[in-house]
């Protein structure tokens, strides 16, 4: 028999566990890159932001039907005409228009069955309204007028709303209501704010008993806000005490929740073109997070619960300083900036203008350039909103209004290198839209401190401010011997510009025509301002102080913004334009 070869030698064996640990991390290398690739690679689940509306004009505050799958707005057609309310389909094209009062209609809320859609309309006198998605007659629910959207219960029993003002902010204004949605009863007061502020942008949480809205201060010059929240409790139902969960230095247009309730999303920015989408961790507490994919520009934000989708306006607007020289048509004074350039005032010797901008910022302040537009530079360098800036008599320095971190406004001076700012005012009030006296010793500005706004006078050095109006006040600017004040005044009823002999004279309307707040510059022989009639161009008018009658200038196409200012020969007009006007709805899909 042969001899049989020998046995190869035989490996010893591994212990078990080590092919049990790297078979599991073969498993788990393999699970952790199918995650991967499926959260960051499929586009599905990506982030994704796209149009919801691409029409011609301002379409504005989208709200999503309960499903999800309709959304409503308001548009102001392909002309910008009148502000309507519209349905589309999400993804659809033309949408369906459900009002067509040649008044304002808008700020709309579906019901929690989707049956009903609740929106403000300033028809009648103004109120909440109710209409069906599909269009047809629309009934009137109570005479509050509001700022933003309505807010229904989850039962669908009633709505919540903050009511709006007008030009003057009284006690009361902006409270929280409730208005039965069957209409059997009167609307009942839920929550008052405090003195001086107001309330807007009511956001119902998830389950239905935590309100969270905004508390604002600032009417005039800007808004300063902060987020609350208050429980909602008992039946019927009754508003506990709230409580402030944020401080902020600008403008809330606009506040929903997350699904789970875990946090708040806000518009905020100094002004309605320069803002941004925030999240707010109701968790944490911690700073708010931007939603950078939104971009610049976005307010009114809508949650849709159903597809995890988020809505919002993207305003593409942008106001351009425009220089008319006499016989000539306006022109651009300068490079159009990001979004916003307004406020322009030439220096005492005409070779300077200072303005506001929000070029390279996020938010506005004072820049001056030469007065033909070369050697722009950033004067003021804070880090919140200011602007409104006034050339002292002698060039030298800038007067300027500021947004403080814990809400309102102050008047602060400036070099006009921009070294050594000094802030004048210091209370709680906001105090905006300076100008100086011919001497230079003061400065006068609008204050809210007494409840409304009035005309103040400070020393330009610091002190005491001392009031000068008790009928109301806006812009003022002295007389070139400093013996009279002329100013505006925004209360309903008192249209034109005003006189009051200084110190303690009596006010008296020296013009009864449209005179734009911010639109006229005093001489030694007249008045030169703006006039604004709806629908029609904006008229430059010069008013004479020896009794004559007031002539036309010039007229400017378009609209105008805030500001006005001619040069000391007369020859040159700045003032600020819209250049491109237009808003769209925004979609973000996947959003968590």
């Amino acid at each position: 028999k042969p001899e049989e070869p020998e046995p190869a030698p035989v490996a010893p064996a591994r212990p078990p566990w080590r092919w049990i640990a790297a078979t599991a991390a073969v498993v788990l290398l393999v699970v952790g890159a199918g995650l991967w690739f499926t959260r960051f690679r499929n586009p599905q689940l990506q982030p994704r932001l796209l149009p919801l509306t691409t029409y011609a004009g301002f379409e504005s505050t989208p709200s999503f039907s309960p499903d999800g799958k309709r959304v409503s707005f308001t548009w102001r057609g392909e002309a910008n005409g009148n502000a309507d309310l519209y349905v589309k389909l999400v993804g659809g094209t033309m949408p369906l228009r459900l009002t067509t009062d040649p008044t304002f209609d808008g700020y709309s809320a579906w019901s929690p069955d989707g049956e009903q859609i609740a929106f403000f309309g300033e028809r009648d006198g103004g109120g909440i309204y109710l209409v069906s998605p599909d269009g047809g007659p629309q009934r009137k629910l109570s005479n509050l007028s509001t700022f933003s959207r309505p807010v229904w219960s989850v039962d669908g029993k009633s709505l919540l709303v903050t009511t709006r003002f007008r030009e003057k902010l009284q006690k009361g204004d902006g409270a929280l209501w409730l208005i039965p949605a069957a209409g059997e009863a009167p609307p009942r007061r839920l929550l008052s704010p405090p003195d001086g502020a107001w309330f807007v942008h009511p956001a119902l949480a998830p389950n239905g008993r935590t309100l969270a809205f905004a508390s604002c201060t600032g009417a005039i010059r800007g808004q300063s806000c902060t987020l609350q929240l208050v429980d909602l409790q008992g039946e019927p139902l009754a508003a506990g005490v709230p409580r402030q969960i944020t401080t902020t230095n600008f403008g809330i247009s606009g506040i929903a929740w997350t699904p789970d309730g875990s946090s708040l999303i806000y518009s905020g920015g100094s002004n309605l073109t320069s803002r941004f989408l925030y999240r707010f961790n109701l968790e944490d507490r911690g700073q708010p997070e931007r939603l950078e994919l939104a971009g610049a520009n976005a307010s009114s934000p809508a949650v849709d619960s159903k597809s995890s989708r988020l809505a919002f306006i993207r305003t593409h607007s942008t106001v351009g300083l425009m220089r008319l020289e006499l016989g000539q048509n306006p022109a651009p004074f300068l490079p159009a900036s990001r979004t916003m350039d307004n406020s322009p005032q030439y220096s005492p010797d005409g070779s300077r203008i200072a303005f506001n901008s929000d070029r390279h910022v996020t938010s506005e302040a004072v820049w001056t350039a030469n007065a033909d537009g070369t050697d722009v530079a950033r004067i003021v360098n804070m880090s919140s909103h200011n602007g409104t800036p006034r050339w002292s008599p002698d060039g030298r320095s800038l007067a300027f209004d500021a947004l403080r971190q814990s809400g309102g406004w102050d008047i602060w001076t400036v070099a006009a290198s921009g070294s050594s700012p000094q802030q004048l005012t210091h209370d709680s009030a906001s105090n905006v839209i300076p100008s100086w006296s011919r001497d230079g010793k003061s400065i006068y500005f609008t204050s809210n401190r007494t409840g409304r706004f009035e005309i103040w006078r400070i020393p330009s050095s610091g002190g005491a401010a001392v009031q000068i109006t008790r009928n109301g006040g806006h812009t003022a600017f002295e007389s070139t011997d400093g013996k009279t004040l002329y100013y505006t005044i925004t209360e309903s009823g008192t249209e034109g510009l005003y006189a009051k002999t200084l110190p303690e004279g009596e006010e008296r309307r020296v013009i009864r025509e449209q005179v734009a707040l911010r639109g006229f510059a005093v001489f030694d022989d007249g008045i030169y301002y703006l006039l604004q009639r709806s629908g029609e161009p904006t008229q430059i008018r010069f008013h004479p102080f020896t009794g004559g009658q007031a002539r036309t200038i010039a007229e400017v196409e378009g609209n105008l913004h805030i500001g006005f200012t001619v040069s000391p020969d007369r020859k040159t007009f700045l003032f600020s334009k819209w250049t491109n006007q237009g808003a769209d709805l925004m979609l973000i899909e996947n959003f968590r």
